[in-house]
């Protein structure tokens, strides 16, 4: 009796040597960056009774695996190397709150929260701007979970000019849908100015917007049309101008000196019969002609 009892005791301690060791192992084949052994080595010990409520087995498991991202899938927006290492190492955290490892497991989900930032900066264009929110959105989502109290303001400023931009240039590509766009358009420039009323580009680009809309009208119009049509069409100029002002204003009261900016307010007096207010600003632009010219949208800063 006594000797299968010790034979059971020497199996339960080799047992604990080995499980030991495949945590022991995979930590040391990562830091000799044999990433594939090391991988093989933590999901091992992951399924190992010994280890898995330990926060270190999945610590090194979410390391391993965002090394692994890194080395294999660092240009694939659906890594799941990616997604796995951000489990391991949320799981780490909610294991024991004082651990050791609580730091290094919000440090790599933040670097990991930046690779979703920078993949919504890359994709602020007509073809892929769902992936440039849908990757912001995921950015915010893993901040927040290491960082409650995370301030966005600056980064959702720009992400907002960016989309109102990405937008105007959709609508300039499908006409058939352009008042879509441009209504997506003015909805993120909007958002950008409750954020900052004094955001200069934001300001400026609604003015153009709307500016821009009542050109496009002028262009078009039809000058045989009766006396009560052009009326009404008279009055749904005046109203997208006077729509453009304040934005457009704005924009002089905080860079008196842009050039563009005093063409917009030039045009839009005029086009509201403001004939004084129009030759005013007509005297601030050296070498002004081109009354209703058509005028470019502000391209934020990246």
């Amino acid at each position: 009796m006594k000797k299968i009892f010790y034979i059971a005791f020497l199996l339960f301690c080799t047992n604990t040597i080995v499980a030991q060791d495949k945590l022991m192992n995979a930590v040391h084949s990562l830091k000799n960056n044999e990433l594939d052994k090391a991988k093989e080595l933590i999901d091992a010990a992951a399924n190992d009774s010994s280890f898995i409520f330990r926060p270190a087995t999945w610590y090194y498991r979410g390391y391993i695996y965002k090394e692994l991202y890194k080395r294999d899938e660092v240009s694939d927006r659906n890594s799941q190397m990616r997604e796995k290492s951000i489990e391991f190492f949320t799981k780490s955290i909610e294991m024991k709150e004082e651990s050791p490892f609580k730091e290094g497991c919000e440090n790599s989900i933040k670097y990991l929260a930046l690779t979703f930032y920078n993949e919504s900066a890359l994709a602020f264009n007509p073809d892929e701007y769902p992936i440039a929110i849908s990757s912001y959105d995921r950015y915010k989502e893993l901040i927040r979970s290491v960082n409650p109290d995370a301030d966005f303001t600056e980064k959702d400023i720009q992400f907002n000019l960016a989309m109102g931009t990405t937008y105007n240039k959709i609508a300039s590509i499908d006409t058939t849908n352009a008042s879509t766009y441009f209504d997506k358009s003015i909805e993120y420039y909007q958002k950008v100015i409750d954020l900052d009323s004094n955001n200069f580009s934001a300001n400026y680009n609604l003015g153009i917007i709307y500016y821009n809309q009542g050109v496009e009208i002028v262009k078009k119009m039809d000058y045989g049309l009766d006396l009560i049509e052009l009326t009404n069409l008279q009055d749904q100029l005046f109203n997208i101008f006077r729509t453009s002002l304040p934005f457009m204003k704005k924009a002089y009261d905080l860079n008196p000196q842009r050039r563009e900016t005093l063409i917009g307010l030039e045009g839009i007096y005029f086009s509201m019969n403001d004939v004084e207010k129009s030759e005013l600003f007509k005297k601030k632009i050296e070498e002004l002609d081109g009354e209703g010219n058509k005028i470019e949208e502000e391209t934020p800063s990246k």
